[in-house]
């Protein structure tokens, strides 16, 4: 052997070992399909975290007098006083015709009252004048300014409306605006709250990053009233309302959170209580393994769904929304258990006479320490598997729940919950963006069964990945 191949021997016989994790990581990076569907989810996930930066309205939040708004058609070009710019806007709407809800763009002799407000769940002001002459217009904004704020009619923040209303007025700029800055408002506790308000004139809602909308809690740590994208003067719906004028792209956002969470939790719940109950089974056999896998076996021929519907029509009516959250959860990992447990009870009869078990035994481990440190993490290529299968089946079992009124409640949101007006043939007919949840809930199941097969490819040593 020359030098050279005892050296390249040497630097092989060096060489670090390639992980099994590494080496199943390599195998999924070259599935398509499966990053496909890591990616979608990834989106998705994210989308569900920061909702409440993303979306332009809070979960809540709805104008009733827009009900089935269609979604809002965004121009990019604007024509002002200066001329043609790149000014992104959509027009305010309202109802044109109330039987048929169809909507049409304000005058542009409109002004508008809308307030910023600095408390969280605090409902905004929104009046629209869209009365012929200016003394009705000044009319509609003070007897609505004095309204949603308390306060007097000659009070110095009135004053302050008044004054800005006639500078509106006159204003050329047929796009014009003021903000106006009132007194703070003091509360029974003596904290001080800080109002204010923008007067804005004509009929076009300009579209911005980092809008001012909806104050809420960034993750908990904050408070602020920033978000994404959206108008600060509101009347932009990307997906369109609901009955209650609720902004279906922010609902959606919001309900994101329940849906997409709901499979995580439960298949999670589900793979440890089928791996405690299948290595158990598995490993202690005989009576054990007869009770357990008997009780199993009964749970798996009762007809899953209606089992669903009897577990969840069985409980109280006046649950909490958290309540219904967790309950749904439970119900849906106890009828998701009995058939994992099944498949982990056959691989650990095949794992616990192998001698690394037998080892463990001699050495003087509990039974329990055996299962827990030997045997279950044999099955966990399975487990994990198994995990992105399941997450998709519950999915659709809480939009199943939700959407015949056993799952979540107004005034919460998921995604299920949002198809439920489409039983309402009419409203489909005459609205079909209210089944955009569908759509979503489509995309989610088809992702995670993408990433699910890239899992198993990458796990399976026969496949041709």
């Amino acid at each position: 052997m020359s030098t050279q191949d005892t050296a390249i021997l040497r630097e092989g016989m060096t060489e670090k070992a390639e992980s099994i994790w590494n080496h199943n990581f390599r195998r999924f990076r070259k599935h398509t399909l499966g990053k496909t569907g890591f990616a979608i989810l990834l989106v998705l996930y994210l989308s569900a975290l920061f909702a409440d930066f993303l979306s332009p309205y809070s979960m809540s939040w709805g104008d009733n007098r827009k009900p089935y708004h269609s979604p809002s058609p965004v121009s990019l070009l604007y024509q002002g006083p200066d001329g043609t710019s790149l000014r992104p806007y959509t027009y305010e709407f309202r109802i044109d015709n109330v039987a048929l809800r169809t909507y049409a763009p304000v005058p542009e002799h409109t002004i508008r009252a809308i307030s910023y407000e600095s408390r969280l769940g605090v409902n905004d002001m929104r009046v629209v004048a869209t009365d012929p002459t200016p003394a009705r217009r000044r009319s509609t904004i003070r007897t609505g300014v004095i309204r949603h704020y308390r306060i007097a009619p000659d009070s110095p923040d009135m004053q302050k409306v008044l004054w800005a209303l006639e500078e509106l007025e006159a204003s050329p700029d047929p796009d014009a605006r003021i903000f106006i800055e009132l007194d703070p408002a003091v509360s029974t506790a003596g904290i001080e709250n800080a109002r204010s308000m923008v007067l804005v004139k004509g009929n076009k809602n300009f579209l911005s990053f980092f809008s001012r909308g909806i104050p809420y809690s960034f993750l908990g740590l904050f408070e602020t009233n920033r978000h994404f994208f959206g108008s600060d003067t509101g009347g932009y719906f990307p997906l369109g309302t609901d009955t209650g004028g609720r902004d279906l792209f922010s609902r959606l956002l919001h309900g994101s959170r329940i849906s997409l969470s709901v499979g995580l939790v439960g298949a999670f719940i589900t793979i440890i209580v089928g791996l405690l109950v299948g290595g158990m089974a598995g490993y202690f056999g005989g009576f054990i393994d007869n009770i357990l896998m008997r009780f199993s076996e009964v749970l798996i021929s009762i007809p899953s769904i209606y089992l669903l519907f009897s577990l969840r029509a069985a409980l109280p009516t006046d649950l909490s929304s958290t309540e219904v959250y967790m309950i749904i959860i439970l119900i849906l990992s106890f009828l998701g258990w009995p058939s994992v447990a099944r498949v982990i009870r056959g691989q650990v009869l095949s794992i616990k006479n192998e001698d690394f078990i037998l080892s463990a035994r001699t050495m003087g481990l509990s039974n329990m320490k055996i299962i827990i440190r030997h045997v279950l993490p044999s099955t966990l290529s399975y487990a994990i598997i198994q995990t992105t299968l399941l997450i998709p089946g519950y999915i659709l079992g809480e939009s199943a729940l939700s959407l015949l009124g056993l799952g979540i409640s107004e005034p919460q949101s998921s995604w299920g919950l949002m198809l439920a007006v489409g039983r309402n043939f009419r409203v489909v007919n005459d609205f079909p963006f209210v089944l955009v949840p569908g759509f979503f809930i489509f995309l989610a199941i088809l992702a995670w069964n993408f990433f699910g097969d890239g899992i198993r490819d990458a796990l399976d040593p026969k496949s041709k990945h």
